[in-house]
């Protein structure tokens, strides 16, 4: 199971700890392995807590662009409403209007037909033949819009005084709406990099954080005994492993 984020944070902590205690040491403190000498201890623990930081920060990044993301498209439902209305008052042909209907109600995640419910009597699950009426993803959402706009453009009828419900801003809120999808995306594909960079700083099989951990532990052990006071305060430094 992977560990927490704090858990990446208690072993940075624990790692910071264990150079403070080799570094105490002095000269006695000389491992053959250079990758656990001091100076490399304290060069991994500085990637390590930039790297987790990198995270912490994309990870707020992420939640602020999903949360313009869910603001943004508050306005959506009540606006492409008010647009399927009007356009049923110009006396447009009754086709077109449920055409644009029909778009909205995808765009709402209703249905003109209600769902087909699983018979639990039968080891068929009949719920799965009613084709999805949700389609509630955001990129779906918008291109529902779109076919909308572009059925209201078809139509001379479709002309309303008011601004909200306009074509042009019709097409600016599509667009704001698309934005603020890709900034969602490129946002949580920045964060997840940083955790690959992070679990990749920490705990990577061979140069990780955690592997040099545990070959300070090893080295200790060797160089004072498994019952001396200075294997005692290594020893009983925390570290948790999460598999790559």
């Amino acid at each position: 199971m992977p560990i927490s984020e704090v858990g990446h944070a208690r072993n940075i902590a624990s790692f910071e700890q264990m150079i403070s205690i080799v570094t105490g040491f002095g000269p006695t403190y000389n491992p053959s392995n250079s990758n656990i000498s001091v100076s490399k201890l304290n060069n991994k623990f500085v990637a390590a807590n930039n790297a987790n930081d990198a995270v912490q920060a994309d990870f707020a990044g992420k939640t602020t662009a999903i949360n313009i993301r869910e603001n943004a498209f508050k306005p959506l439902g009540p606006t492409s409403t008010k647009a399927v209305n009007y356009y049923a008052s110009t006396g447009t042909e009754q086709n077109k209007v449920e055409d644009v209907k029909t778009l909205n109600r995808k765009l709402q995640g209703t249905r003109k037909a209600p769902a087909v419910p699983d018979d639990p009597a039968t080891p068929v699950d009949e719920s799965k033949q009613s084709i999805s009426a949700s389609q509630q993803s955001y990129t779906q959402k918008v291109e529902h819009l779109e076919g909308m706009i572009q059925l209201f453009s078809d139509d001379p009828l479709y002309n309303p005084n008011e601004t909200a419900i306009t074509i042009a801003s019709l097409t600016t809120l599509a667009a704001d709406l698309k934005q603020a999808t890709s900034d969602v995306i490129n946002s949580i594909t920045a964060f997840n990099n940083a955790r690959i960079e992070r679990n990749t700083v920490m705990y990577h099989p061979t140069t990780g954080l955690y592997k040099l951990a545990m070959m300070v532990k090893q080295y200790v052990k060797s160089l004072y005994g498994a019952s001396s006071p200075e294997n005692k305060m290594v020893s009983k430094l925390k570290f948790r492993n999460e598999e790559m």
